[in-house]
């Protein structure tokens, strides 16, 4: 995993860049769920390294971190990451078998069920305030997620390829 900020428009603050991270919790369906309302996006980025972590906090991510299950482990830490489409983005693309093909707000759902062998993408803040408190929420910019591909279906692109 490797993280880069960007400062790329003074609204905005720094753009976040996660290159080769995993993804949890998908819900690019915006399925209602237990801690969701039906519509709203999200996944987490899977963080592995408590040095990041701080670097996240440190510019007022909300990194969230559960206690080792057993001595010696490091915490489990991730970022939330929300989805929202409107005319800004988010770009996403899907990389499988050599062919990229570029997702919308209807078929970006295809990521909850995709295998996926590794992620790049860019996360943009958003600072909020609510009653006297603060935040930094993540929002997706872009992503482009690159599928594992089975051998069965690396055999039938060879095939139909030649």
């Amino acid at each position: 995993m490797k993280i880069n900020f960007v400062q790329t428009d003074r609204r905005k603050g720094k753009v976040l860049q996660i290159d080769d991270c995993r993804i949890i919790h998908r819900n690019f369906e915006g399925r209602k769920g237990m801690y969701n309302n039906a519509g709203d996006r999200s996944f987490s980025v899977i963080i592995n390294d408590e040095k990041i972590a701080e670097e996240l906090k440190a510019e007022g991510y909300n990194v969230r971190i559960k206690p080792p299950r057993e001595d010696g482990d490091i915490p489990f830490m991730y970022l939330p990451v929300k989805v929202k489409f409107n005319a800004n983005g988010p770009l996403a693309y899907l990389l499988s078998n050599g062919n990229l093909t570029r997702l919308t707000e209807e078929t970006i759902k295809c990521l909850d069920n995709v295998s996926i062998e590794s992620v790049d993408l860019d996360i943009n803040p958003y600072d909020w305030e609510r009653n006297g408190e603060f935040g930094r929420s993540a929002y997706l910019g872009s992503i482009r997620v690159t599928q594992r591909v089975d051998r069965f279906m690396q055999e039938y692109t060879e095939t139909i390829n030649q």
